[in-house]
């Protein structure tokens, strides 16, 4: 009874080990799955780090939501307010923003209607200095895909106005303003004043709303959205702007008026107009380029477009008339130009020049009217807005192409300066040497010929093997230091830094040149920049990238080099680069994300927070935790085959205790 109550009580018991084995084999593979859960969570797309970067803002220009509208925060997340010039503290290494100076209208002869004065007459009274809508009545039948002799010859008179309007522009305009910044800037000013009327309720442009006819055929109801977003007829007045719909739904409203429109140009074929009574000295014949032009998202067809001319993006400022010839071709596009009939379904939209949009920005214009060592003023905010918008619309990976392309240029042409400057110095003292002015050998007052020339050697394969490795690698050439000293070579060009950011300031942008989108300062400070921080300014910045943080590490910007922005500092004024950028990169550490999460500068909650605390330090890795799995199985496998060995052997030693003596096989027992 005794070995039986032993046996059952011990811990090889067969029942107990069974529930034992099978404890462990279930225990191993729940830490298999607990090490693998977290980061497959961490790793969904819906739970990503980040939004995709790559979207095209300015939504609004088709109908559906703003960008504004779009929270670019996490939920529950205020929008930061905007920063008061005034309560910056002027200290050495903080900069005055370039943004206060940069003006939210641009007055002509004429302020912008206020919001109580919206009770005019669109069709004559004129809005801007390129406003051909009041210079006369311009009979074109809108909503037919073709034009009558009778038109034909008011669009030919069209032209030839629109051509010689920028000529009559300083005239019209007071003394002392500058007749480019007055003539790019006023195409956005019809919009934003049909915006505005929009916002105060007096425009609809539903035009008599659900079930009305359709403004585009006369006839017909709204059935849903269309191609450029029909109005459905539960909801004939859309809550946000367009301007192609309103272009659409009011095109007597728009005849002459100058509109600003962004897509992808496709030629189709030229057209020749011709002008009957023209001036002497004027041009009769005028030879356009008709295409399509669609959206920059969707591809959905925004209007017809007849050109004179495009430009690319670069360092020349001449405009070209060679179109492509190749079918197809589509090429993205800025347009700025005179809205002349509703053609069919489609806004006829007329331009002198189509301004073709690459990751390269406009660098010659660039040049031409931003003034180096200079705060960014009135004259120039045209150009610094459309910049911005050029470099949001386009790839960020071909921008930092582009801009290491530029780097390893200005890398070879300083060491050719270095070879030529060497060839230079080998070529004087070859002549002293021949003259006899030079000794061979060093004297005690003064080198001789053969050590300068080794000296020469030396610092020549010093350099060249320098500049190899910054070719090498990008980040060994001190490009801060180069920007600060020759800003005249760098200005319009493609640069990328890598530092920290020490404080983020938000502020509106103008709202009829952007949107009134949001533009965020960041204060970026490179391993070479000596304390002297660079201006970088962009509309977009990453998810849960922290505002209110005293430093942001791992910050990484390809931005267009705009200019030396000059500053006040506490004693003395300041110089700094100022960067256009359309969108920063960040990747920040593990310990630095925690770091801000602790101090209350990111959300606990948020995908970034969440990601670092899955991969924290004190966390086992994932190759730890599958081998603890591993390990775990094979503990419960040897220990179940033990308990198998064990069972077999306490049976085979049971058979031998309750089986009866039998003496008789020992020998020299019985006789």
């Amino acid at each position: 009874m005794t070995g039986k109550i032993r046996i059952l009580i011990s811990p090889f018991n067969y029942p107990s080990s069974r529930r034992a084995v099978l404890c462990s084999l279930f225990s191993g593979l729940l830490v298999c799955l607990v090490s693998l859960t977290p980061h497959a969570f961490a790793q969904n797309p819906a739970n990503s780090d980040f939004p995709p970067l790559e979207q095209q803002p300015f939504a609004d220009r088709l109908p559906g939501k703003t960008q504004s509208d779009q929270k670019p925060f996490p939920p529950g997340d205020p929008l930061p307010p905007a920063i008061d010039d005034r309560d910056r503290p002027l200290l050495d290494d903080r900069l005055q923003s370039p943004l206060p100076d940069l003006p939210q209208n641009f007055s002509d002869e004429r302020p912008l209607p206020g919001p109580d004065d919206f009770g005019i007459d669109w069709r004559v009274q004129r809005i801007s200095p390129a406003d051909l809508g009041a210079a006369e009545a311009w009979e074109f039948l809108h909503g037919q895909p073709s034009m009558s002799e009778p038109e034909l010859a008011a669009y030919a008179e069209f032209v030839r106005s629109a051509v010689n309007r920028r000529n009559l522009i300083p005239a019209s305009l007071p003394e002392g303003s500058n007749p480019t910044t007055a003539w790019e800037t006023s195409f956005y000013r019809f919009e934003s004043v049909r915006r505005q009327a929009f916002h105060a309720g007096t425009l609809r442009l539903d035009r008599g709303g659900p079930g009305a006819p359709d403004p585009l055929t006369g006839s017909g109801v709204f059935d849903g959205p269309g191609p450029l977003g029909g109005m459905p007829r539960e909801n004939a007045a859309p809550a946000v702007y367009s301007l192609p719909l309103d272009m659409r739904a009011n095109p007597e409203d728009f005849v002459g008026r100058p509109v600003v429109l962004y897509g992808i140009f496709s030629p189709s074929g030229p057209l020749e107009i011709t002008v009957a009574g023209g001036l002497e000295d004027e041009d009769s014949r005028f030879r356009l380029q008709r295409g399509t032009l669609k959206s920059l998202t969707a591809r959905e067809p925004l209007a017809i477009v007849d050109a004179l001319r495009f430009i690319e993006p670069g360092h020349s400022s001449e405009s070209s008339d060679a179109w492509p010839v190749e079918p197809g071709a589509q090429i993205p596009v800025m347009i700025k130009g005179w809205f002349v009939k509703l053609w069919g379904r489609q806004p006829l939209i007329f331009t002198e020049l189509v301004r073709v949009l690459s990751p390269q920005p406009f660098t010659a214009w660039i040049r031409e009217h931003v003034p180096n060592r200079r705060r960014v003023g009135t004259d120039e905010s045209w150009l610094y807005y459309e910049t911005l918008r050029q470099l949001q619309l386009t790839s960020g990976p071909l921008q930092r192409q582009q801009a290491l392309a530029v780097q390893q240029r200005r890398i070879d042409q300083l060491l050719a300066e270095v070879r030529r400057k060497t060839a230079a110095d080998r070529a004087k003292l070859d002549a002293e040497f021949t003259r006899g002015k030079l000794p061979r050998t060093d004297s005690e007052n003064s080198p001789g010929y053969d050590s300068q020339v080794r000296r020469l050697e030396r610092q020549l394969k010093l350099r060249e093997n320098r500049y190899a490795t910054a070719r090498r690698d990008p980040a060994a050439f001190p490009l801060f230091v180069d920007l600060f000293q020759n800003p005249e070579l760098w200005q319009g060009e493609l640069v990328t830094l890598n530092g920290y950011v020490r404080r983020v300031l938000s502020h509106p942008a103008d709202p009829a040149l952007f949107n009134g989108q949001r533009l965020h300062e960041l204060w970026l400070y490179t391993r070479d920049s000596q304390h002297i921080p660079t201006v970088v300014v962009t509309p977009t910045l990453p998810r849960d990238f922290p505002l209110n943080a005293d430093l942001v590490d791992s910050i990484t910007v390809t931005g267009c080099f705009y200019r030396m922005y000059v500053y006040k500092g506490q004693s003395e004024t300041r110089q700094a680069p100022l960067v256009l950028a359309g969108r920063i990169d960040w990747k920040p550490s593990t310990q630095h994300v925690l770091n801000l999460v602790r101090e209350g500068k990111i959300p606990a909650d948020a995908p970034l927070a969440v990601v670092a605390k899955a991969n924290a330090p004190g966390r086992l890795s994932d190759t730890v935790l599958m081998a603890l799995g591993v390990l775990a199985v094979v503990v419960s496998m040897a220990v179940f085959g033990r308990v198998q060995r064990d069972r077999r052997r306490r049976n085979r030693l049971r058979k031998l205790v309750e089986e009866s003596p039998d003496f008789r096989q020992t020998p020299g027992v019985f006789p």
